[in-house]
């Protein structure tokens, strides 16, 4: 599910603009066989990029272009993604129809869930399959996203020479890089859960549809500022201690960042379980089978092991290039980070 530009591309290249930080992915593909052609991980100042939106163009730019340089990538088409909240995404049970007849119909059916002037976004659908309560049904994906908001992006991949010929969702992106890296969880309900810079993101899926999502307002960025208020450092030694370097530290200190770490780690697994147990009342007392994490403060000491004690489910971090070759280790050790561009980059292989 994407708003789609234009047509055509060599390698499917994602680029995922995050708060604090932009993940730029080259995929290509050979037969079944895909593999890593390149990868960075851009750090950015602070307040170069909120919530989604760039408010530094000119820094954003200089770094994308430099990266883009430095790694050799000559695509031009790349994939780039807005944050959820930014859009709205509502799944509809609509009779089935011919493709043209669908297509002006969406925009009336469209009209009744968009809260925002319809002249004002973007807007596309996709047919997810049959309606199980009703073959003559069909289910189909609504889904917009402000002009500005998705013009803030292309506007500044346009201005480094790129072709933004698909702008996705980033919630979207994530779920379709799990469906295609772990293919034999499709019919069991699961939930995925990206613990990201700004915020947590959970979603419940099955059989390749969304069930359920929500956004809790606690991410690695405000997990480090606590820890820097907490303990008086400045944000980038506080950044080091939450990626777990404490070696060096006295014994004292170690003891109390433990304590410390823990109890936020507690507050984001209520947030969790709160969401999750909301979900169950709502649908027959289900629960998921299985929980994957993913996102870059997904594997924060202890966070893993705490959600699966309380909840009782199992809990995994996910690989998101478990089905990509990746034979030169490209990504390393960040590779925990390129959930969303993983997503984006098959998007630009389709």
């Amino acid at each position: 599910m994407a708003f789609k530009f234009s047509f055509g591309s060599k390698n499917g290249v994602g680029i995922d603009i995050g708060s604090d930080s932009i993940k730029v992915l080259s995929l290509s593909k050979s037969g079944h066989k895909y593999q890593i052609e390149n990868s960075d991980v851009i750090a950015l100042p602070g307040g170069a990029v909120s919530g989604g939106v760039i408010d530094d163009k000119a820094s954003v730019a200089s770094y994308l272009k430099s990266s883009f340089s430095r790694l050799g990538i000559k695509e031009k088409n790349v994939v780039i993604a807005v944050p959820c909240k930014h859009v709205i995404i509502k799944t509809v049970e609509m009779p089935k129809m011919k493709e043209n007849e669908l297509g002006s119909s969406i925009y009336y059916e469209a009209q009744q869930y968009i809260t925002y002037d319809i002249n004002e976004v973007f807007y596309d659908y996709v047919v997810l399959g049959e309606s199980q309560t009703d073959s003559n049904n069909n289910m189909i994906m609504i889904i917009a996203g402000k002009k500005d908001i998705i013009n803030n992006q292309t506007q500044l991949i346009q201005e480094c020479g790129l072709n933004p010929f698909v702008v996705d969702v980033d919630c979207i992106a994530v779920e379709n890089m799990f469906s295609f890296n772990y293919p034999e969880e499709f019919d069991e309900l699961v939930s995925l859960i990206r613990v990201g810079a700004s915020e947590t993101n959970v979603h419940i899926i099955q059989k390749g549809l969304n069930l359920f999502r929500r956004d809790i307002p606690i991410g690695g960025f405000n997990i480090t500022d606590e820890i820097a208020k907490k303990f008086q450092i400045d944000f980038n030694e506080a950044e080091n201690v939450k990626t777990g370097d404490i070696s060096k530290r006295d014994i004292n200190f170690q003891t109390n960042y433990a304590i410390y770490l823990n109890m936020i780690i507690s507050r984001i697994t209520s947030e969790i379980q709160r969401t999750i147990d909301y979900f169950s009342a709502n649908n027959d007392k289900q629960y998921p089978k299985k929980i994957y994490l993913t996102g870059g403060s997904s594997r924060l000491p202890g966070l893993p092991g705490d959600i699966e004690g309380k909840l009782n489910i199992p809990v995994e971090v996910i690989n998101p290039f478990r089905n990509i070759l990746n034979k030169e280790e490209v990504a390393g050790s960040q590779s925990h980070l390129f959930g969303i561009a993983v997503g984006l980059s098959l998007r630009g292989l389709e």
